[in-house]
Order: structure tokens, then sequence, then C-alpha cells
């Protein structure tokens, strides 16, 4: 796949490129317990905050949207500089997410590009399984790919790319666990705009 050329399957590559990205807007937050000085209130102990952190589906969703937007940060550090080294994208994306990323990569170095910016994300956990072996988890999220820009990586001159492609589109990301720990395991693009 020649990332320099307008063809289909560069549209296709810059959408997988900006689902990583997605992971570096998305904010995890964590419920924190608040505790009571009353000491002889049962109360206390299912409070809002401690039965949304006992929530598995909940915390799995917060796990993976956090590992989501981890292997984002990595996937947009290694794309700047055509290179996965030094950007821990091998912690973050496993089997088919990583191979597909570094194949990009590979594209992306022989061509003499690189990516700049950073695409916009909006990923929502869609489902959690957490009764099979490894657990498995779906996201949707809608990249937008307007300010995350191929350019020459020598003279950080723009690629001209089609002007009838894809800025904003659907992506469907599969992630599992791999051991104890979720990682993103395949992306899939729409060729849809969101």
């Amino acid at each position: 796949m020649s990332i320099s050329t307008a063809a289909p399957g560069t549209n296709r590559w810059l959408r997988r490129t900006v689902v990583a990205a997605t992971a570096l807007s998305i904010a995890v937050t964590v419920a924190g317990c608040g505790g009571s000085d009353k000491k002889d209130k049962p109360a206390d102990s299912t409070s809002p905050s401690a039965t949304k952190s006992a929530d598995p589906q909940a915390a799995a969703k917060a796990e993976v949207l956090a590992v989501y937007r981890s292997y984002w940060d990595a996937q947009v550090k290694a794309y700047a500089k055509a290179s996965p080294v030094d950007t821990g994208l091998d912690k973050y994306a496993f089997d088919k997410a990583l191979g597909k990323a570094e194949s990009e990569l590979v594209a992306l170095k022989l061509n003499g590009n690189v990516i700049k910016g950073e695409p916009k994300l909006s990923p929502e956990v869609t489902a959690v399984n957490l009764d099979e072996s490894p657990k498995k988890a779906t996201i949707t999220d809608c990249v937008d790919v307007t300010n995350w820009n191929l350019v020459k990586q020598k003279t950080g001159e723009k690629v001209k790319l089609p002007k009838e492609r894809l800025t904003r589109f659907v992506t469907t990301i599969n992630a599992r666990t791999v051991g104890d720990k979720w990682m993103i395991v395949e992306t899939q693009q729409q060729d849809r705009t969101c």
C-alpha cells in the first residue's frame, strides 16, 4: 500500500491511524470513594461511589478506554516519526492491530512520510463481555483526521490526498485481555462519515 498516493487504501490507512489518536482525547474519570467520619453508619459502604467502583462492567469500560487512549498516544508518537521505537505501541496493541500499525509505519518510512498533528476522537465502549476468557470489548469511535496530516518527513510539505476522502469516519475497535491486561487487537474502519 502506498501512503503517498491518492488510492482508496490511503483513506483506510489514515482512518486506522486516526483511531489511535482518539485515545488522546478521552478522559477517564475515576470516581473517588468519599468516607464519613461516622463509623456507625452502614450506609457508607453502599454509597454511590462505592457502588460505581464495584461495578465490574463500569470498571472494565474505564480500563478499556484508558488502554484505547494510551494506544492512540503511542500511535500518534510512532506515526510522527515513522517508527514504533520508544513509543510503547506494543504495550497497548496486539495481534492484528499491532501488525497493521507496524506495516503502516514501514510504508510511511519507505515513502519518506510522517503524520503530524492529532486526530479528534469520540470513543464509546459499546459492548463488554466479562464472562468469556479472554474478556472482550468493542469500542465505536468517530475519528476526525482533519488536523492530522500526512507530510514529507524531510520538508514538512503536506502530501496531497484525494479531496473526496473521508476526514471523519466511524471506526470499530476490538479489545481483549491478554493475560490480565486489556489490549487493542483490531481496528475496522467503516466507509461512512459520522
